[in-house]
C-alpha cells in the first residue's frame, strides 16, 4: 500500500521537477555564515545555509579518485530506509563529475537525456550536471507526499540553479554547452566515431558514400557554433541535400531553397521532423556547406576508386529485375560515348533512351548528358509498333560506384532512381 499511495502523486510531482528543472535559475542567494561549502579537487560548491540541514551531501576529497559532488534530499533518504527500500537513488537531487574532453565527445554521440555539460576549465576537463529524469521523492504515506511537494519544488529549483551559480564561483571555469538534438547527435558521431558510415546526396551525381574521407572541416561547422530548433512549418519546396546513415534508417535533407531548413526522416520514411539551424556566424548558410561538402567528396570518390570514363563502356543490365539494360560505346568524337537504354515494362512495351554522354573533369570518372530522347515503343503485333517520342532534351550522367556498378542520374523523371546496373560483358 505505501508504494500505491507514493505512485498517486507521482505525475503531479513529475510536473513540478520539470518545472523546477526548465526554470531560468533562482535567484542568485547572498552568501551567509550558515552556508556550506564543499570541495573536491580544487573546486567548490556552495549550499545555501537554509537548505544545509535538508540535504544529503557528498565530495570526493582524493583527486586520484576525480572530482565529484553528490546532492540529495535527506528526508527521502530516511524515509528510503525506513520502508526498508534498497534504493540508492531515493531524493537524489544531483551529481557535478569532472570528466575528459574525450568522455564528453563519446557523450555527445549519444542520447544525453539526464545529463548536461555546463563547464569547461583551462586544461580542457569537463564539468557535468547529472539529474534524474523521474521523480525521486520519497515518503511513507500519501499525505507526508502532499506536505513535502513545496519542499522538494523548492530544492529542485535551487538545484537547477547550480548549473550556473557553479561555473559563477569557481574561477577558471567557462560555462559551456552543447545541444543534444538527433541532429547534434549524428554531426558528432561523424566527427567523433570514425567508423559511422554515411553517404551524401543531390541530384548532380547521385549518393556518394563516405568512407576514407575527412570531412572535418564541415562537420566542424555543424557542431560548434550551429544550434538546432525544431519547428511546426511546412517543408521548404525544391531540391536539397540529402545525408543518410543507411545503418540507422535516418536521414537528413538540407533544402538549398532557405539554406537552412534540415529535415530529419527516419523509419522507413514513417517519421519526420523539420529543423532550422542558426549559426554563431550569420554569414553560413548549411546548403552552402552540404554542396561544399558534395563537391569535395565527389572528387575524392572518382580520384580515389580510379575510375575513368572509358570503364563504364560495356553492357549493363539492371541488378534486381534485370529488365532494364544499358549499353555503352565509344563515339567517333575523343571524350564522347553513344549510350542506349532498353527497358521493357511488358511483352508490348519498352521505353527507350537514347543520348550521346561526354567525360567530365569533373568529378573524373563520369559520364554526362543533355540531349536524351526518350521513345515509348508499343508493339501492335510481333512485327509492327508505333513509337511516342517522350521528350528529345534530357539530361542525366552516369558513374560507377564503389561496387563498380553503374548508377544513372535522369534529371527529368527520375528513372534510374534507386536503380543498379551491373555488367553483363
Amino acid at each position: 500500500m505505501k508504494h500505491n499511495m507514493k505512485t498517486l502523486l507521482s505525475l503531479v510531482l513529475a510536473v513540478v521537477m520539470v518545472l523546477s528543472l526548465a526554470a531560468c535559475g533562482a535567484k542568485e542567494e547572498e552568501k551567509t555564515a550558515e552556508d556550506l561549502v564543499l570541495t573536491s579537487d580544487g573546486v567548490q560548491l556552495t549550499i545555501p545555509g537554509k537548505y544545509a540541514d535538508l540535504l544529503v551531501t557528498e565530495a570526493s576529497e582524493e583527486s586520484n579518485t576525480g572530482m565529484r559532488f553528490s546532492v540529495s534530499e535527506k528526508a527521502s533518504v530516511e524515509a528510503a530506509k525506513a520502508m526498508g527500500e534498497e534504493d540508492a537513488g531515493a531524493g537524489w537531487l544531483f551529481d557535478i563529475v569532472r570528466i575528459s574532453e574525450d568522455e564528453l565527445h563519446q557523450l555527445l554521440c549519444n542520447d544525453m537525456s539526464g545529463m548536461e555539460e555546463i563547464a569547461r576549465d583551462q586544461n580542457n576537463n569537463i564539468y557535468m550536471f547529472y539529474h534524474p529524469t523521474d521523480v525521486r521523492l520519497v515518503r511513507e504515506s500519501n499525505e507526508e507526499m502532499e506536505k513535502a511537494s513545496e519542499q522538494w519544488s523548492e530544492l529542485n529549483e535551487w538545484a537547477s540553479s547550480v548549473r550556473e551559480s557553479f561555473p559563477a564561483e569557481n574561477e577558471g571555469l567557462t560555462p559551456e554547452t552543447h545541444g543534444n538534438t538527433d541532429l547534434d547527435i549524428y554531426f558528432n558521431r561523424l566527427a567523433y566515431m570514425p567508423e559511422t558510415k554515411y553517404t551524401l546526396s543531390t541530384l548532380e551525381y547521385g549518393p556518394l558514400e563516405g568512407d576514407g574521407f575527412d570531412a572535418s572541416q564541415y562537420v566542424e561547422k555543424f557542431i560548434n557554433g550551429a544550434t538546432y530548433e525544431t519547428v511546426d512549418e511546412e517543408a521548404p519546396d525544391g531540391e536539397y541535400a540529402v545525408l543518410t546513415f543507411p545503418e540507422d534508417d535516418v536521414r537528413f535533407d538540407v533544402f538549398f531553397a532557405d539554406g537552412n531548413y534540415i529535415r530529419e526522416v527516419w523509419n522507413n520514411d514513417q517519421n519526420e521532423q523539420l529543423y532550422k539551424v542558426s549559426f554563431d556566424d550569420a554569414a553560413l548558410k548549411a546548403s552552402d556547406v552540404m554542396q561544399d561538402w558534395y563537391n569535395e567528396l565527389a572528387d575524392f570518390t572518382g580520384a580515389n576508386m580510379g575510375y575513368t570514363a572509358d570503364d563504364l563502356v560495356g553492357r549493363w543490365a539492371e541488378k534486381i529485375a534485370g529488365r532494364g539494360l544499358i549499353e555503352i560505346t565509344k563515339a567517333e568524337t575523343e571524350g564522347e560515348y553513344n549510350v542506349n537504354i532498353h527497358w521493357a515494362s511488358s511483352a508490348f512495351e519498352s521505353s527507350n533512351w537514347t543520348m550521346t554522354a561526354k567525360a567530365s573533369d569533373f568529378p573524373v570518372g563520369r559520364i554526362s548528358y543533355d540531349d536524351g530522347k526518350l521513345v515509348i515503343r508499343t508493339y501492335t503485333s510481333e512485327t509492327e509498333f508505333t513509337d511516342d517520342v517522350q521528350y528529345e532534351n534530357g539530361t542525366g550522367e552516369f558513374y560507377l560506384n564503389s561496387a563498380n556498378e553503374i548508377m544513372w542520374v535522369d534529371d527529368v523523371d527520375n528513372a534510374g532512381e534507386d536503380c543498379v546496373f551491373v555488367s553483363v560483358d
